[in-house]
C-alpha cells in the first residue's frame, strides 16, 4: 500500500527530469488597472469577507452577518424554509435517478435533455443513489410528522430535520453567494498568490496549488477537485501534487464550517473557529507530505509536463502581483450580481447533491447513537485519550470524531449539547479530516482513477490525519481558551 510502485504507470510521464524555470516576479506583465475593474475586485472581496468573517452585534450576541441573514429568513417563515428543504431534497433524488437510469441504458436522453439535466453532475454510485432516494421518503415523513416515534422524536428527527437539514439548506446556498464573489472575482487569485511563497518550502507543492486550496476553502472540496483535475490534465501537476492537494487541502469549506457552527450555536466565534481549523490543517499537511503514503507517490504526469516557474521577489512585489491578479480576474469575470446569482445556483445544486446523503446517513447515525451503544463501544479506546487531553465530555467527543469520518455534518450533531470546549475541539478535528466516506472519498476514487486513488490508501490517510489532529486540536483549543479567544 505504501510503495511507490502502487501508483506508477508505464504510459505516464516521469517527472524526474522536469525542472521549472526561475525568474524574477518583476518580469511578470502587470495589467493596466482601470477604476471599474479595481472597484469591482475590492467590492466583491470586501462583501464576501464581510459576510463570513466580520463580527457584528445582533440581539445581544456577537455573530457574523451570514448568521443574521439566516435568522431573518427563518424568523420570516420557517414553513417556507422547510418547503424549500423538501423541494431541494426531491430535486437531488429525482435528478440522480434520471442520471443513473440514463447511464444504465434504461432511458435514453437527448443531447439537449442531458445538458438541461446535467447528467454528469448527478451521476454517483448505486449506494449514494439509494441514500438520496431513501432521503425523499424520510423527508416526507419528517416534514408531515408521519412515521414511527423513534424517527420523529427529538433525538433523531428533531436534530436531523429541524436542525441539520434547515441549517444546511440555508447556509450553503446563501454562503454560495458570497463564496462566489470571492472565488470568481479575484479573491481566489489574490489569496492564492499571496500564499505561493510558502507552498514549495512547506509542502513541496507548486505555488499554483494555493489556488486549488483556496477554492476548496472558499467554495467546496468538489470545486478544488475540479480545478486540480484540470491542471493535472494539462501537465501542471504530477500525481504526488494531486494526491497531496486533495487529501491535505481539500478540507471543509467556509460555508460548511459555518453550517456546523450554526448547528452548534458557535457563529459568534466563527472567525476563531476558522483560524484554529486552518492552523490545524496546515500543521498536519506539513507532517503528512513527508511520510508514507504521500511521500511514496511518484512524480508522474499524465500529460506533457508544464511546471510552474519559480518566482523571486520581495513581499511588496508579491502583494503588488496578488492585487494585479485579483483585478485581472475581476476585469475578465462577470458582474457582481451575476456572480452572486451563480453562487446561489451552484450552492443550491451542491446542497441538492449532498442533502439526501446527509439525511439518510445522519438519521442512521443519530438512531444508532440514541438507541444503541454502537458508537460508545467504537469510541471506547479514544475516551481515555480525550480525558488525558482535558477535553470535557470525552465520550461525546470521541463518538463525534468517529461519526464525523462518515459524514462531516453528523459528527457535529452529536455534540450539540456538549461543553463549549468540546464543541470547538470537535469542529476543528472534523473540519480538517478532509476524507469523508459519504462524499469526498468516493468522489476522489472516481475522479482520479488514473493515479489511482484507492479506498485503502485514503482510509489509511484518514486514520493518520485523525491521529495527528486530535492532539493538535486539543492544544489549539486550550490555547484559545487560555488567551480568552473563546
Amino acid at each position: 500500500m505504501f510503495g511507490s510502485q502502487s501508483w506508477e504507470d508505464d504510459d505516464h510521464i516521469s517527472g524526474e527530469t522536469v525542472t521549472p524555470t526561475v525568474k524574477s516576479i518583476n518580469e511578470v506583465h502587470f495589467v493596466d488597472k482601470g477604476l471599474h475593474s479595481t472597484l469591482k475586485f475590492i467590492v466583491a472581496f470586501a462583501t464576501g469577507a464581510f459576510f463570513f468573517l466580520f463580527p457584528v452585534q445582533w440581539e445581544g450576541q456577537t455573530t457574523i452577518p451570514l448568521d443574521v441573514l439566516m435568522t431573518l429568513i427563518t424568523d420570516t417563515s420557517v414553513f417556507a424554509v422547510e418547503v424549500f428543504t423538501l423541494l431541494v431534497l426531491f430535486a437531488g433524488g429525482i435528478l440522480t435517478t434520471i442520471s443513473m437510469l440514463h447511464y444504465q441504458g434504461t432511458i435514453a436522453l437527448s443531447e439537449r435533455a442531458r445538458r438541461l439535466v446535467e447528467v454528469d453532475y448527478w451521476q454517483t454510485s448505486k449506494l449514494f443513489w439509494t441514500f438520496r432516494v431513501t432521503a425523499m421518503f424520510l423527508g416526507v415523513m419528517m416534514f408531515f410528522g408521519v412515521g414511527p416515534s423513534w424517527l420523529l422524536g427529538d433525538a433523531v428527527g428533531g436534530i436531523a430535520w429541524d436542525v441539520l437539514m434547515i441549517t444546511i439548506v440555508l447556509v450553503i446556498p446563501l454562503g454560495g453567494i458570497f463564496v462566489n464573489l470571492l472565488a470568481e472575482l479575484g479573491g481566489l487569485e489574490f489569496i492564492g498568490t499571496l500564499a505561493q511563497p510558502i507552498m514549495r518550502p512547506l509542502f513541496d507543492l507548486p505555488g499554483r496549488s494555493a489556488l486549488d486550496s483556496a477554492a476548496s476553502w472558499l467554495g467546496s472540496f468538489s470545486i478544488g477537485y475540479y480545478l486540480t483535475r484540470n491542471v493535472f490534465d494539462r501537465g501542471g501537476y504530477n500525481k504526488r501534487d494531486v494526491f497531496v492537494i486533495c487529501t491535505c487541502f481539500a478540507t471543509a469549506n467556509l460555508g460548511t464550517v459555518g453550517a456546523v457552527a450554526a448547528v452548534l450555536d458557535l457563529l459568534d466565534i466563527f472567525p476563531i473557529l476558522v483560524l484554529l481549523y486552518l492552523i490545524a490543517t496546515l500543521i498536519v499537511a506539513v507532517v503528512l507530505v513527508r511520510v508514507p503514503p504521500l511521500s511514496t507517490v511518484p512524480e508522474e504526469y499524465v500529460a506533457e509536463p508544464d511546471p510552474e516557474p519559480m518566482f523571486t521577489g520581495t513581499p511588496t512585489d508579491y502583494l503588488r502581483f496578488a492585487f494585479n491578479e485579483g483585478v485581472r480576474t475581476a476585469r475578465e469575470g462577470e458582474s457582481i450580481p451575476r456572480a452572486a446569482l451563480n453562487g446561489f445556483v451552484d450552492g443550491t445544486k451542491l446542497t441538492a447533491m449532498i442533502l439526501g446523503t446527509v439525511l439518510t446517513i445522519g438519521t442512521c447515525v443519530l438512531a444508532l447513537e440514541a438507541y444503541t451503544p454502537f458508537f460508545e463501544y467504537l469510541a471506547a479506546p479514544l475516551v481515555p485519550v480525550m480525558t488525558a487531553l482535558g477535553i470535557p465530555d470525552p465520550q461525546m467527543a470521541a463518538t463525534a470524531i468517529l461519526a464525523g469520518a462518515g459524514e462531516y455534518f453528523i459528527g457535529a450533531t452529536l455534540v450539540v449539547k456538549a461543553d463549549l470546549v468540546t464543541k470547538v475541539f470537535v469542529v476543528v478535528v472534523t473540519s480538517a479530516q478532509a476524507i469523508f466516506f459519504a462524499a469526498s472519498l468516493p468522489m476522489m476514487v472516481d475522479m482520479f482513477d488514473d493515479i489511482p486513488m484507492r479506498i485503502r490508501d485514503l482510509t489509511a490517510l484518514l486514520i493518520l490525519r485523525t491521529v495527528l489532529l486530535i492532539p493538535i486540536a486539543a492544544v489549539l483549543t486550550h490555547g484559545a481558551v487560555t488567551i480568552g479567544l473563546i
